[in-house]
């Protein structure tokens, strides 16, 4: 399969891999072995293991000393983890947005949420999905905080696995975070950074419990 000129080249391989762990393509557990993935995306084995480095810093993959790299597992402590941290953060950098924007920042913010809101219509949860992780990396770059900026991104890897568990798992969390969107832009917009950082709060509270629930079915199977 060959990949899109754009970015590095280990990059575009970690991303190729990433959206198939993110969407469940591979499955937790899964080994990614070396030799098979270079023949199959026509790339050498050092750009693969490049890639791999990636991956794990995005905590979507284990590189694991003679064993290989194995897609991470999912755990219920992983997930609590993972929102009780990270929401933190989330919250953080919403009320900071709100505290600090100036005229005119708001712009291509504003018009990823008006796209945002006519793929919800249609129903496009995979659109819907990757929409609302650009508004988050694009809130990232209204933040002069570049610690908050760099704690985020490399987590919101693993959030957007989680988060589309959650979608697969309850066809209603579709609405949620819609309405959690628009809420959140909307406090943004009207400078309430308490309530934009609450409704983010809420959100990963309320999205947590479906992904755990997810989780625990699978434990069960």
């Amino acid at each position: 399969m060959a990949l899109p000129q754009s970015v590095s080249l280990s990059e575009r391989i970690a991303r190729h891999l990433a959206v198939q762990i993110i969407r469940g393509q591979r499955a937790p557990l899964e080994r990614l072995p070396e030799s098979e993935l270079a023949r199959e995306l026509e790339v050498s084995t050092n750009s693969l293991r490049e890639a791999f480095r990636l991956l794990e810093g995005w905590h979507l993959v284990e590189i694991q000393p003679r064993k290989g790299t194995r897609v991470c597992g999912v755990s219920e402590g992983d997930v609590r983890d993972l929102y009780d941290f990270l929401f933190l953060l989330l919250g953080r950098l919403a009320a900071d947005i709100a505290d600090s924007w100036q005229p005119g920042q708001l712009e291509p913010f504003l018009e990823l949420s008006r796209q945002f809101e006519a793929q919800a219509e249609h129903h496009d949860r995979e659109r819907v999905h990757e929409l609302a992780f650009d508004l988050a990396r694009e809130g990232l770059r209204l933040t002069p905080n570049r610690y908050l900026n760099d704690a985020i991104e490399d987590l919101l890897p693993l959030l957007q696995r989680y988060s589309f568990m959650a979608l697969q798992e309850e066809t209603a969390e579709l609405d949620t975070s819609v309405a959690c969107m628009r809420n959140t832009i909307n406090a943004v917009v009207n400078r309430d950074g308490t309530r934009a950082a609450a409704c983010l709060r809420e959100y990963g509270e309320n999205q947590c419990q479906v992904v755990l629930r997810a989780v625990a079915k699978r434990v069960a199977a």
